[in-house]
């Protein structure tokens, strides 16, 4: 289980610096990271949303101003440390949205929410990845050895930046940070849970080899409400490359239609 300094303050969990006055907000947009990654992967979001949209990256223990805490690697652990962190912050409409890992963690904080009798989100957006209940043909990676390690994320996503990879001192800082995530992802227990009430947006790149038209149509299963999939041009990342811009202009007319509701 976490250590209960993971779970006691919702102020470590959540990064809402930037140019929206949080009072001023009709709607916040809780953001989900890939595997790897911290909450300043979503901090370039606040200049393209509107304003009445707050921008609510999660920031998850073991990388950027939580380097120094340890990574949480069991799901169940991770999700329950959220839901407690952001019951405080369900005062108005909100959406979650995760890439990756992210869309997989997006779902599971949803039904948690439920489960926990809080405020549901008005809109789940998740992208670059398979239904979490579409079984995944890839095998297992986070016990490999480094090079090993190294070349299967290449294969699977591209690889790490040339930057960190040339770089010793990041590359040592990185690995164990993806090794963990890769470790909650591949240890991760489905459970089928009744589908959400709410809408659900499913995103992929066009050329992500690891997104099939079928998985990306299987988010549907998991909602009762409205429900659809959009491509865009690009990779796993299209979301950092030039398909950003169409990407938040749809959820920022989704989340402002649902916050005028």
């Amino acid at each position: 289980m976490a250590p209960a300094n993971q779970t006691a303050s919702a102020g470590s969990w959540l990064t809402t610096r930037g140019r929206t006055d949080s009072d001023a907000a009709s709607v916040r947009l809780f953001c989900l990271p890939h595997a790897g990654a911290g909450p300043s992967a979503y901090n370039v979001w606040r200049r393209f949303l509107p304003e009445r949209i707050e921008v609510c990256p999660i920031q998850i223990p073991g990388r950027e101003a939580r380097l120094s805490e340890p990574s949480i690697t069991d799901c169940t652990t991770l999700i329950e440390a959220i839901t407690l962190a952001l019951a405080g912050h369900l005062d108005r409409p909100y959406a979650i949205f995760g890439h990756s890992m992210g869309a997989l963690l997006a779902l599971d904080l949803a039904q948690s929410l439920r489960l926990h009798g809080l405020r549901l989100p008005s809109h789940l957006f998740v992208s670059g990845r398979n239904a979490t209940h579409v079984p995944v043909k890839h095998g297992s990676i986070h016990k490999m050895t480094d090079e090993s390690f190294l070349a299967a994320l290449a294969t699977r996503y591209g690889g790490l930046p040339q930057e960190i990879l040339d770089t010793p001192e990041l590359l040592e800082l990185y690995l164990p940070i993806l090794r963990a995530d890769l470790t909650l992802l591949e240890t991760h227990q489905y459970q089928r849970l009744a589908p959400l009430n709410c809408p659900i947006s499913a995103f992929s790149g066009k050329d992500d080899a690891n997104v099939s038209n079928a998985g990306l149509e299987a988010w549907g299963e998991h909602t009762s409400a409205a429900f659809q999939t959009r491509w865009f041009d690009g990779g796993h990342f299209y979301l950092s490359g030039p398909s950003r811009t169409p990407l938040l202009d749809f959820i920022g007319s989704e989340l402002l239609a649902a916050a005028d509701e």
